[in-house]
């Protein structure tokens, strides 16, 4: 069995961000570790109690009790089978987050965290930048998930970004195992800005060096364009992309993308869950 970690501050947001992970985990036959770091001395916002009720998140943080509302949203979304595991600890949420992982008590294999705009309208994920922070700091992949979002579990495209690297190649077979899972559609997608020479070269040698991997269901597009955005956006509208996963290293150009504008406009315009895959 696989083990999601779900780290939450218990914003009105992380309620959405924990059906997906709940679904996700249901559709995976995974473990969801829920994870909250706390500061003792400072008090929780008005907002957060408004929301879940100040006795819950009490008995929750100081007694190590079950987080009832989540309880709840499990049998709400029939999913009283998925094994759910609480932790809070005290102390900083990056340091606290990386450690955790490193111990491998649990055996983390991916982090579903929550995503959303902040009040100045400049993209952010949720606490500041911390899922940003977090990817750049752990070697598990990490989907952002969007608010609003509704999701039922399925998910029947999954998007890949590339730039044709030898170094793409393991990533690639990672995301095929996820849409194996889900009976999905990949889309290994190149968006050429630069109109220089042909990719259908690169292109070729992905597919060859992928012909051992039983793959029935991918497909490989090429898109000349001078407007990543537009065409990007386009290309998931008409083909009902439903997750975009990019490679976490700094090498890569949409690596770059995603830390800026590319993320900005898939979870603000689009509403696409965002998985960014570890690559050394």
């Amino acid at each position: 069995m696989k083990n999601i970690l779900f780290p939450t501050n218990f914003t009105e947001h992380s309620n959405n961000a924990f059906i997906y992970a709940l679904e996700y985990a249901k559709k995976t036959g995974s473990k969801l570790v829920v994870y909250h770091t706390f500061d003792p001395n400072a008090p929780i916002s008005e907002e957060t109690i408004a929301f879940y009720g100040e006795n819950d998140l009490k008995n929750f943080i100081y007694k190590k009790e079950k987080f009832l509302p989540f309880e709840n949203l499990k049998e709400a979304h029939h999913a009283k089978d998925v094994k759910v595991k609480y932790i809070v600890e005290e102390g900083e949420f990056i340091a606290n987050v990386k450690a955790y992982i490193e111990k491998k008590e649990d055996k983390i294999s991916l982090v579903i965290m929550g995503a959303q705009r902040n009040s100045n309208q400049l993209f952010n994920f949720f606490m500041e930048t911390k899922t940003l922070q977090l990817v750049s700091k752990i070697n598990k992949p990490v989907i952002a998930v969007p608010k609003p979002l509704s999701f039922d579990g399925a998910i029947d495209n999954i998007a890949f970004l590339v730039d044709y690297r030898e170094d793409e190649k393991g990533p690639l077979l990672e995301i095929l195992a996820q849409t194996k899972t889900f009976n999905a559609t990949l889309h290994v997608i190149h968006v050429d800005l630069a109109h220089s020479e042909s990719i259908v070269p690169q292109m070729d040698q992905f597919k060859d060096s992928l012909a051992y991997a039983n793959i029935d269901k991918v497909t490989f597009k090429s898109i000349d364009s001078i407007n990543l955005r537009d065409s990007l956006s386009v290309y998931c509208k008409e083909n009902n992309i439903d997750m975009v996963c990019l490679i976490n290293h700094y090498r890569n150009f949409y690596q770059r993308l995603f830390s800026y504008s590319l993320a900005e406009m898939l979870i603000d315009h689009l509403d696409i869950p965002v998985m960014a895959i570890y690559q050394d």
